[in-house]
């Protein structure tokens, strides 16, 4: 059901990112990948720094954007190389323009479960010792 779900909301985020022209982009850049891999590094991924410098952003989508604050809601599929193997997950996450910031967007918010699930996939991949 949560994949029916998770399937739909990448559906439509397509849609409204084909209309978006170059916002989407936005959502995928360089320096938002960087800010969304933070949230991995302070928790309990820090030791893997070397792998999650190595995550790529892709297919990301806009899914909201607030007329008002310019706050863009966004999905994508976040991969790490891991031991060998690639983890993939899905991410939600809202990004703001920076007026006096050294971002071009500050991460506002990342989906928490979406984010828990996908730093328990990483953390499953790793050999214990």
């Amino acid at each position: 059901m949560k994949l029916l779900k998770l399937s739909a909301v990448l559906a439509a985020a397509a849609l409204l990112s084909a209309c978006g022209g170059n916002q989407a982009k936005v959502c995928g850049s360089d320096d938002v990948k960087n800010q969304l891999v933070k949230i991995f590094l302070s928790g309990a991924l820090s030791s893997q720094a070397d792998a999650l410098s190595k995550a790529e952003l892709k297919d990301v989508a806009i899914i909201d954007k607030d007329p008002d604050s310019g706050v863009l809601e966004c999905v994508g599929t976040l991969t790490v190389p891991v031991v060998g193997q690639v983890a993939s997950g899905t991410l939600k996450y809202q990004i703001a323009p920076a007026a006096k910031s050294e971002h071009d967007y500050l991460l506002l918010l990342a989906d928490g479960p979406l984010a828990n699930a996908f730093a328990k996939r990483i953390q499953g991949m790793i050999p214990q010792q």
